[in-house]
């Protein structure tokens, strides 16, 4: 009791109101117009999966903590509900993660394709999609447990039981090891194996870059500017940052969700009296509830511009470059070749702000030849006053 109590009176409200609190400091700063482009979209989704995991664990810590009440409509709803909730939005978020890694991939690998106008539009469905199959697989999860009515002098108490009739069949151990494989070991190879060859890509383009200034800083004068491809294209930097990110988010989601997943190898005899199995049972969960409290801090330590953002956010200071940011300025066009952020120049806008432009040479000679006649005429006015 002294366990349970310190557990999920303590700590776990104190991880869920980091993760509550953290995760819509996320989708508030992901929706800023800095952030436009596509990966974000599925981060703003990761984040609301987050969010609803926090949210349906809020029932579990009042039952576990403080116990059942009374009134049917809650015992119901944690007999029926509770679980399809939990793991719906906990399986949302693996299937988001899944998308974004596997548009990382793409985008890495086939720079050339185009995104479009309904990219975005694409992805929201994509999201959509992915909280939809969450609660598809997690459907049969609402006949595991059954009410259990009990009357004494205080009136009907409710306790939750073990559906033994539908747990104990070979077709509910089939749908178990189906939504395990659904849920995190395919996931988990893909997360290794796409991300893998992300990081990889890096790398390699990293190894150039360096040969690449070996080469020129040979032949380049010593003030002369960094003109490399790589130095200059921002979508290569964000899609770098991008990469850091995923990649980090990945390594915790493995850490915490590895001791929940060797529960039935390390205790094969679990019995809800023995201290041991109960004190890592619950310590494993507290360990994968903290990766959907743990976001924020990633964010924070991965992205400067969100560090930005944030700061901006608190100091109430969100709309000074709205105005700025959404409003595209004359002579830039959107480039979807990659991210759906770069904003490049047109080539018209490029020549006339080009420093060795003939047309900005002429526009400069046509301003002083007019001032020059300007100041003549003055003169000739001033003398005619004079006379």
């Amino acid at each position: 009791m002294s366990l349970i109590w310190t557990s999920y009176g303590i700590i776990v409200p104190i991880i869920l109101t980091i993760g509550i609190f953290g995760n819509m400091a996320i989708l508030i700063v992901l929706s800023s117009p800095v952030f436009r482009g596509i990966a974000y979209l599925y981060l703003s989704g990761l984040a609301l999966a987050h969010i609803g995991v926090a949210l349906s664990w809020i029932t579990i810590t009042i039952r576990l903590g403080y116990g059942m009440n009374n009134n049917y409509l809650p015992a119901f709803y944690y007999a029926h509900i509770e679980l399809v909730v939990l793991n719906a939005f906990s399986a949302a978020s693996v299937f988001i993660m899944v998308c974004l890694i596997v548009d990382r991939y793409i985008f890495v690998f086939f720079p050339a394709r185009i995104r479009t106008g309904s990219t975005r539009k694409n992805v929201n469905s994509f999201i959509v999609s992915s909280f939809i199959a969450g609660f598809l697989v997690s459907g049969p999860l609402s006949v595991m447990r059954i009410l259990h009515t009990e009357q004494d002098g205080s009136g009907i108490t409710f306790t939750l039981r073990e559906n033994v009739l539908i747990t104990q069949n070979k077709l509910w151990t089939m749908y178990i090891w189906i939504m395990q494989i659904i849920v995190r070991i395919c996931p988990s190879i893909l997360f290794i194996i796409l991300n893998s060859l992300v990081i990889k890509r890096f790398v390699q383009l990293n190894r150039q870059n360096r040969q690449f200034h070996a080469a020129t800083d040979k032949l380049r004068a010593n003030n002369a500017p960094d003109t490399s491809l790589l130095s200059r294209n921002r979508g290569y930097k964000e899609e770098q940052h991008l990469a850091i990110l995923t990649t980090t988010m990945i390594l915790c989601f493995f850490v915490t969700t590895i001791p929940s997943g060797l529960t039935p190898i390390l205790h094969t005899n679990r019995h809800p009296l023995d201290l041991d199995y109960q004190t890592y049972r619950v310590c494993s969960a507290i360990v994968e509830l903290s990766n959907y409290a743990v976001y924020i801090l990633i964010y924070l330590i991965c992205s400067t511009e969100f560090r930005r953002e944030l700061l901006r956010f608190l100091q109430g200071k969100c709309n000074e470059n709205t105005r700025q940011d959404i409003d595209q300025p004359i002579g830039e066009i959107e480039d979807y070749s990659r991210h759906g952020t770069t904003v490049r120049l047109t080539p018209e806008h490029t020549k006339l702000n080009s420093p060795e432009s003939p047309t900005k040479e002429g526009t400069k000679m046509e301003e002083e030849d007019l001032q020059a006649s300007s100041d003549a005429a003055t003169f000739m006015l001033e003398n005619r006053v004079i006379a």
